[in-house]
């Protein structure tokens, strides 16, 4: 009776110790490879410098591209103003034959605004108006 309760406990342990291995290797293959993390969670960033306030919108460009396709699952469709950035922003969306999306928003440094009712697989181009500054702006 004692030598099956011992079984017992050492094959949980044993599962329970796998499981945490497993666990632990996972999570460090997400961490630390960047192919593995870019494609759970994607994430294109745009470094904006405006040298004077104006009324013109202004093409956001995400690491060098004129638009945006958030063409996997794992996108939030997100828009973050760094909590880095000079001030304000107001961003407008606009498809691939230039018809405005989503009419012009106003998102504060450290806040985001969701883009939930952007399609998959469609790209969507973004500009922004803002004062005098540098802004971050990330797309998630």
């Amino acid at each position: 009776m004692v030598k099956s309760k011992l079984k017992k406990v050492s094959m949980w342990g044993a599962i329970l110790v796998t499981l945490t291995i497993i666990f632990v290797c996972s999570y460090q293959v997400y961490q630390n490879v960047d192919t593995v993390h870019n494609y759970f969670s994607p994430k294109t960033s745009s470094v904006l410098a405006i040298d004077a306030e104006s009324d013109e919108w202004n093409s956001v460009k995400f690491a060098g591209k004129d638009s945006v396709k958030f063409d996997s699952v794992f996108w939030d469709k997100t828009i973050i103003n760094d909590a880095n950035s000079a001030g304000n922003v107001l961003l407008r969306v606009k498809d691939e034959k230039g018809n405005i999306v989503i009419d012009e928003f106003q998102v504060s440094p450290g806040t985001s605004k969701d883009l939930k009712d952007l399609s998959k697989d469609q790209q969507y181009f973004f500009e922004v108006k803002a004062q005098q500054g540098q802004f971050i702006i990330n797309a998630i």
